[in-house]
C-alpha cells in the first residue's frame, strides 16, 4: 500500500466523531425542547377531564363468523 497521506483531508476517525458530536447534539436539544415546552391549558383539561362513557354491544350471532384457509403443498 501506498504511505502518501493527504494533508488537507480530514482522517476517518476524526469524521467519525464529528458526526457522532452532531448527532448527539441534535438529540440533546430536541431532548431539551420536549421536557422545557410548556402544554398548553386545553392539553392539561383534556387530560384531567373525567373519560367519555363507553358503551359495550352485544355482536350478533350472525356476525361471528370463522374463516378457514386450506391450502395444499406441491411435492416440488
Amino acid at each position: 500500500m501506498n504511505a502518501y497521506r493527504f494533508s488537507g483531508l480530514p482522517t476517518l476517525s476524526s469524521v467519525a466523531a464529528t458526526v457522532t458530536l452532531a448527532v448527539f447534539s441534535w438529540f440533546a436539544l430536541a431532548g431539551g425542547a420536549i421536557l422545557s415546552d410548556n402544554h398548553s391549558e386545553a392539553n392539561v383539561a383534556a387530560a384531567r377531564a373525567e373519560p367519555v362513557s363507553t358503551a359495550v354491544y352485544d355482536i350478533p350471532a350472525e356476525a361471528k363468523m370463522t374463516i378457514v384457509v386450506e391450502a395444499h403443498r406441491s411435492a416440488t
